[in-house]
């Protein structure tokens, strides 16, 4: 099974040769695409870090460009590739200057990760203000964080993105099943991270886990892939 229907898009991926730690160099990008192609994964947005506090949106415009440029000029044969951010969810987030240019490419979907500090109310009314502005907020890898959190700000009108691996974990089945019954679930990702062998192994287990739920991941990944540029 490695057709594109089987095989959702890598939705969240550290694909770009040094634009943050996921990929230090082109000889490990180059290695992680293959082992995509390998197991049939042929569509990936790449989701370098941004964090407010470090970056400017120019200066991490210009590392993801520059990166994606040196991993285009050695690409062949190889998954296509689309450029998109993991934004990392401060208070106040919404009102960034040029925070729209952090969308994934030309599509208003944006994918916000939690910080691993205490839960804050906060958070939940800038996913409300995007939602509000037609604004797709996905909340990356969503499984990470304590139930309750998720819960609350999925009421504001966010969606998930989960990690392939956590299909694997007993321990998330119970939570995994509720989400997907309810749809909530409209990406998955590898979230790959160096030349880790097992990551598209994994994607590819999980989309077989998926079962009925797989078209609904499809549905909402393809329309996003097929609107990046």
């Amino acid at each position: 099974m490695t057709g594109s229907r089987f095989a959702p898009v890598d939705f969240h991926a550290h694909i770009l040769p040094g634009a943050d730690h996921g990929s230090t160099s082109l000889e490990t990008s180059l290695c992680q695409m293959k082992m995509a192609r390998e197991n049939g994964i042929d569509r990936i947005i790449a989701t370098p870090h941004f964090y407010p506090t470090v970056h400017s949106v120019e200066s991490f415009l210009d590392r993801r460009n520059r990166a994606y440029e040196l991993l285009m000029s050695e690409h062949s044969d190889l998954p296509t590739v689309r450029l998109g951010a993991e934004v990392l969810l401060c208070n106040g987030i919404e009102r960034l200057p040029g925070i729209e240019k952090l969308f994934l490419r030309g599509t208003n979907v944006l994918l916000l990760e939690l910080p691993y500090s205490d839960f804050q109310i906060e958070y939940c009314y800038s996913v409300e203000s995007f939602v509000k502005s037609g604004v797709d907020v996905i909340l990356a890898h969503a499984e990470r964080y304590p139930t309750e959190n998720i819960e609350q700000i999925i009421e504001y009108g966010a969606k998930i993105q989960i990690n392939a691996v956590s299909m694997h974990y007993f321990s998330k089945r119970r939570i995994l099943r509720s989400w997907l019954e309810r749809n909530l679930i409209v990406a998955i990702g590898s979230d790959i991270h160096g030349t880790d062998r097992h990551a598209y192994p994994y994607f590819v287990k999980a989309a077989r886990k998926l079962g009925a739920h797989l078209d609904t991941v499809n549905d909402f990944s393809d329309k996003v892939f097929a609107q990046m540029n």
